[in-house]
């Protein structure tokens, strides 16, 4: 039998029981696919994150990310929680005195993502580099997608575009939060059209938002990933503030900052800070940030 340490952590919050929570394997060298996946599926997290040891030397470390159910190629809020729960236990370097900034390089099935951990606020701020979003027009049938969501065209915000990312995340605007708050998907609608037209989520949104320096409220359904509701959800975010960008509802040039809230419907509110490089009219650069809170530290044997 093999143990190995377990944190649980929320993420994108400061406070313990909200945000979104994943689980995280600090030292997961030696676990294999199937017991990976039996760990994600026993924690029964969205996400369940892994850090392995670095395998080249473009790279610090390893991380990969498994829902209950499957692989998934980016997860933001287990990012989050895999950087604290490594910071915390002073691995990777993590451990240097008089440094108010640390920097790694993070390997994933997304590419080398690069991370930033800023110690100059009173805690911890851990911030990471997302892959460029594109986008197309999404051209499936609305009306199924509006009945799996529970929602009516006059929910719609009509001046904004329903769009499909690389990802597999469609967008769909919103006029008001009540639209939001008052939505009764039916998750096994959801899952079918999933499968059928290749959707791994349903990001819905309104520039309405509970509170006044946000640019975004959303929530985020993933049932094909085994995922209902997601409480904060940086993969969705991160692409969510170049959408906004693109269709004129974040203004700017250089460095914009916006701030994202989710998770409030649920009672899992956090936000999520993220920054677009401009060059031009073009997006080249997305940065997510936020806090994290670990709730619970043990060992989890195989």
């Amino acid at each position: 039998m093999k143990t190995y340490k377990i944190k649980q952590v929320d993420a994108f919050t400061d406070r313990a029981f909200t945000g979104n929570p994943a689980a995280v394997i600090t030292e997961a060298d030696g676990l294999s696919d199937d017991e990976m996946q039996a760990i994600a599926r026993e924690m029964n997290l969205s996400e369940t994150a892994f850090v392995f040891k670095s395998t080249d030397s473009d790279h610090d470390l390893l991380l990969r990310w498994k829902t209950p159910q499957t692989e998934v190629d980016l997860c933001g809020h287990a990012t989050i929680a895999a950087i604290h729960a490594i910071y915390e236990e002073k691995l990777y370097g993590l451990n240097g005195e008089n440094q108010s900034i640390f920097s790694l390089n993070v390997k994933t099935r997304s590419g080398i993502l690069p991370v930033e951990i800023n110690l100059e606020t009173k805690r911890p701020m851990y911030s990471f580099g997302v892959p460029l979003p594109k986008f197309e027009e999404y051209v499936g049938q609305r009306y199924e997608l509006f009945n799996a969501l529970g929602i009516s065209w006059d929910h719609l915000d009509t001046s904004l575009p329903i769009w499909f990312s690389d990802l597999h995340y469609v967008y769909i605007p919103f006029l008001s939060q009540d639209s939001l708050i008052g939505m009764k998907p039916c998750f096994e609608d959801l899952k079918n059209l999933s499968h059928r037209s290749k959707i791994d989520g349903f990001c819905v949104f309104t520039t309405e938002t509970k509170h006044p320096t946000s640019a975004a409220h959303l929530r985020f359904f993933a049932p094909k990933l085994g995922i209902d509701e997601d409480p904060v959800t940086g993969s969705a975010i991160g692409p969510l503030t170049c959408y906004l960008y693109r269709n004129n509802r974040l203004k700017g040039t250089g460095k914009i900052c916006a701030t994202i809230e989710q998770g409030y419907e649920i009672h899992r509110g956090g936000r999520v800070w993220t920054e677009l490089e401009i060059n031009g009219e073009d997006v080249i650069d997305i940065k997510i940030s936020g806090y994290a809170k670990t709730v619970l530290n043990g060992e989890i044997y195989v």
